[in-house]
């Protein structure tokens, strides 16, 4: 009997998930992971070269069995119930292998029999899949002429194949033209969205993972640095930097608001810079901050915070580890 699992419940879980290699263990791949993936949503799990992603997917997928811990994936254990989860998920590896002499069409036939699936609901859902991923004319075309950004959207219909319920992705962009990788973009929301798919993504596209993630997990050296909306992982760094700000004044020098400032609770620093003043300091003075100016007899013109992108945040997070 098919576990159930409610919108708001989790749908992926790690508890001290370990992963060690070497004949005695010595190299740390992955270090006690406790992580939550809720159903349904898009989850971005991001980190360097060698941070252990790829190997915490293997692990979830039951490719890798764990040195340590214990995980779940749509409530099947990870390591013994590995077929179960194989049913209700697809896979898009990097780099991913096909039968490049065989079509389109008869490669998604082959894993369509893996599953069992009947011959009118496979040969249906062969021709849907193709013309989701935009590759109905290559239906009957050899998998070995396809483009790297054809193969990407190939990879994504067979990972489809038996309308699972989880996906996981490893790179599902690499090597895409722009146009091609937001068009994966697009189909990856539409089915989080729209079918209600949870998607399990690595990608070190920074700017992918903040346009299309729900919540996005940070990992270096095998250990979780963050977890959270982009918004939270911002919240985690101001906490510790202070946030910054662009402010300008009028009716005032530029100086006397300068020196006005830096007796404000939490003002870190302030200085000219290109016209403007630029200021930096903790969570939650903005407001001690307009109130000084107004005090000093000045009026703002503008006062804006300099937002930093998901690729300066997880800078930020990682270059301590």
């Amino acid at each position: 009997m098919d576990k159930e699992i409610n919108q708001n419940e989790n749908i992926i879980e790690t508890t001290n998930l370990s992963k060690r290699f070497g004949k005695h263990n010595e190299l740390i791949a992955v270090d006690s992971l406790n992580l939550d993936v809720k159903n349904g949503e898009v989850f971005g799990f991001v980190g360097p070269n060698g941070a252990g992603k790829t190997t915490t997917m293997k692990m979830l997928i039951g490719l890798l069995e764990p040195t340590g811990g214990s995980g779940k994936v749509a409530g099947f254990d990870i390591v013994k119930q590995v077929i179960r989860i194989r049913e209700t998920t697809g896979v898009l590896p990097e780099p991913a292998g096909y039968y490049d002499n065989l079509t389109a069409r008869q490669n998604l036939r082959f894993y369509a029999k893996l599953y069992d699936i009947d011959e009118k609901t496979r040969e249906k859902r062969i021709v849907d899949l193709l013309e989701l991923v935009g590759l109905s004319r290559a239906i009957d075309q050899r998998i070995g002429g396809f483009s790297t950004g054809m193969r990407k959207r190939f990879g994504l219909a067979q990972a489809l194949i038996n309308e699972p319920g989880i996906l996981f992705l490893d790179e599902p962009t690499s090597g895409i033209d722009p146009l091609g990788a937001q068009m994966m973009r697009d189909l990856i929301k539409k089915l989080s969205k729209e079918n209600g798919v949870t998607v399990f993504l690595s990608s070190h596209s920074m700017a992918e993972v903040e346009e299309i993630c729900d919540r996005i997990g940070v990992i270096a050296r095998g250990k979780l640095l963050a977890v959270g909306t982009v918004e939270e992982l911002r919240d985690k760094v101001r906490e510790k930097e202070g946030v910054r700000y662009s402010l300008e004044v009028q009716d005032l020098p530029m100086q006397r608001v300068i020196e006005g400032l830096k007796g404000v609770k939490g003002m870190r620093s302030a200085e000219s810079i290109n016209g403007h003043i630029s200021l930096l300091a903790d969570m939650g003075t903005r407001i001690e901050i307009a109130v000084a100016v107004k005090r000093m007899g000045g009026a703002i013109s503008r006062f804006e915070e300099e937002k930093m992108n998901l690729q300066r945040v997880f800078l930020r997070l990682i270059e301590a580890v």
